[in-house]
């Protein structure tokens, strides 16, 4: 039999693997867009392109090298290192699957099912689940000190550059690594090598990516911040009936002891591989349920099924059975939650195409050249800034609220964002504070871009993400801006404001009210040329919720404004200083849609119980 014959009868996993990629190849090289999602991606961009410093410059749940993760076209150069990126990530992610299925399973029932994961159940948690796919096969049975050595290696760079891509998952990915090893009976040098190598690329990558070693401590800091607060406060009023978000609740749940009970009862090589696998599945399968279950919403509850599903075919079964009828009840329980527009990749003709494309655009500057003339013409045109809120910002440093950086690009405007570039993630004090410093540093921008997001987004109830008050979000940012910046230019979408000297007073109080949750508090009225801002005691997660919001999430607290109108309340930042009611005529020049005032007459938190106390306090306003 020729070699090729040989190929073709049984063809090598890393073969079959890039052909079931190829075929359901989803990485492509686009051209920028307008949106939320889209902005945070612009925005890491810009950062990366300007060389801003991620700690105290820049703030957010994605790190110096989180540009990689976006397949929007911002920048070439940036363009051309995702891209390469994402298409051997979703290489190896294929390959990794194939040889998982193919253990159990003939050759091309193995190429057919992954064809159908990758292809059905996105979207993935790719990187994560190649490190358990990769870490599972090291502990399945005994492997050569070459291989661990080449284990190591690979797991140091990949480790390192995902703690520097996404923060929630990349220190993961690391511990799930040195998991590994240790079940792998790695040596004490093996294992030195890893850390030693993990450290050092981490350390190259940061410097690379222009940051400097002086930001790592901030960087430690508002990372921690960053993932500490998100069970506190990124819940949202769902796309997906109550009574279904209950239901796959507790299904992700059973799923996930499932896996883990599963993964220690798998065929391993040793009992210490067999506890390092449970142990390393259950890192990944909680950091999978986290994500899947906090912002309940039909997109992250999808990751997480068609995640735990991949997770289950990673655990090395000893038999079809439970690896055949396990997958395909996981897959089954995340239908009826998943998205309505949801895309699948099952042409793959069109899947060949795409690839196709992105490599045309990988060696093409024209083409790339392209794609960026046509985004930035598209979102001018979505965007329709008119002539007086261009002049007021040429030649200015610009930020903008409430998260559409992408209108800083699409117009080459200097951008100089305040931290924590997207408000709503400023969602702890400390992140609260670091934004209000830089409104009020000199060295802050000098112009701040707002949108009405009412009108962009007109199903949303409020003018800010998940039903919050965009005045509150955050509220001593909110303030600083206040004292610190005035009205410009107001159109129906955009309002430019622009740095003055601090216009605000010194604080004082007015009064203090003991309460409880589902209680009506009046707020004081306030003098000639002052506002009213109230700081809430007793709103915050503690005791047994800060427990329990470890394993699932806070609860929602709410705020009823005049007994008519409800915002969300994040209750870390409550006691922030809320900005409740002011001299009519301070917030004149903002307009009804823009005032970060709600002109608050009452109050009533629902939503949690306890005692409250409201701290009120009147400042002084210069008018701008």
């Amino acid at each position: 039999m020729s070699r090729l014959e040989g190929l073709w009868r049984q063809p090598p996993t890393w073969l079959l693997g890039a052909v079931v990629a190829l075929l359901s190849w989803n990485v492509g090289i686009f051209p920028p867009s307008a949106g939320l999602d889209a902005s945070w991606s612009a925005g890491l961009a810009m950062a990366t392109q300007d060389g801003l410093q991620y700690g105290t410059q820049l703030v957010f749940s994605y790190g110096p090298l989180g540009f990689l993760q976006g397949q929007r076209l911002w920048y070439g150069d940036l363009g051309v290192l995702a891209f390469l990126f994402s298409a051997t990530l979703h290489i190896a992610f294929c390959i990794g699957l194939v040889w998982a299925l193919r253990r159990r399973l003939p050759i091309l029932a193995a190429a057919a099912i992954a064809f159908l994961v990758v292809a059905v159940l996105p979207p993935l948690e790719q990187a994560l689940l190649l490190a358990v796919l990769a870490s599972l096969a090291i502990l399945e049975r005994e492997r050569s000190r070459r291989t661990i050595n080449l284990f190591v290696v690979a797991a140091a760079g990949f480790a390192a550059v995902e703690a520097l891509l996404k923060l929630s998952t990349g220190p993961v990915i690391a511990v799930i690594f040195l998991l590994a090893l240790i079940g792998a009976r790695a040596s004490r040098l093996q294992i030195a090598l890893f850390a030693a190598l993990f450290a050092a690329e981490l350390t190259g990558l940061w410097l690379l990516s222009g940051q400097s070693l002086g930001a790592v401590p901030d960087f430690v800091e508002t990372t921690l911040q960053i993932i500490g607060g998100y069970s506190t406060a990124m819940l949202r009023k769902v796309d997906v009936p109550a009574w279904k978000v209950t239901l796959a609740t507790v299904a992700a749940a059973a799923i996930t002891v499932a896996v883990v009970v599963a993964s220690y009862g798998a065929r391993f090589r040793d009992q210490r591989a067999r506890l390092a696998g449970a142990g390393l599945v259950v890192i990944a399968a909680f950091t999978l349920f986290k994500e899947g279950i906090v912002r309940t919403d039909a997109g992250h509850l999808s990751l997480y099924f068609s995640s735990a599903c991949v997770l289950w075919i990673a655990i090395p079964w000893a038999g079809r059975r439970w690896l055949l009828a396990g997958a395909a009840a996981i897959a089954l329980m995340g239908i009826p939650v998943r998205p309505p527009g949801l895309s699948t990749n099952l042409d793959p003709v069109a899947n060949v195409r795409l690839a196709g494309e992105g490599v045309h655009a990988l060696v093409s500057g024209a083409r790339r050249a392209d794609l960026l003339d046509t985004g930035r013409t598209a979102m001018r045109s979505l965007y329709r800034l008119d002539r007086p809120t261009r002049s007021a910002l040429e030649g200015r440093t610009v930020a903008v609220e409430p998260w559409e950086a992408g209108v800083a690009w699409a117009y080459e405007l200097d951008w100089n964002p305040l931290p924590v570039f997207q408000n709503y993630s400023a969602y702890t004090s400390e992140l609260d504070r670091l934004n209000a410093a830089a409104a009020e540093s000199q060295n802050g921008p000098e112009r701040i871009l707002r949108e009405n997001q009412l009108l962009v987004l007109p199903e949303f109830p409020t003018p800010d993400l998940d039903g919050r008050y965009p005045g509150w979000d955050p509220p001593e940012q909110a303030r600083a801006v206040l004292c610190n910046f005035a009205p410009l230019h107001t159109t129906e979408r955009w309002q430019v404001l622009g740095r003055v000297p601090d216009r605000c007073g010194r604080p004082r109080p007015i009064g203090s009210v003991e309460s409880r949750y589902g209680e009506v508090v009046e707020v004081p009225p306030p003098g000639p040329g002052a506002v009213v801002f109230a700081r809430i005691h007793g709103a915050g997660v503690g005791g047994l919720e800060r427990l329990t919001s470890l394993i699932l999430h806070a609860r929602v607290r709410q705020v009823v404004v005049n007994g008519s109108q409800t915002y969300r309340l994040l209750p870390e930042t409550a006691g922030d200083g809320l900005l409740l009611r002011a001299d009519p005529r301070l917030t004149a020049a903002e307009g009804p849609v823009f005032s970060p005032v709600p002109q608050a007459r009452t109050l009533e938190l629902k939503g949690a119980g306890g005692k409250l106390r409201y701290e009120f306090f009147a400042m002084s306003v210069a008018p701008g």
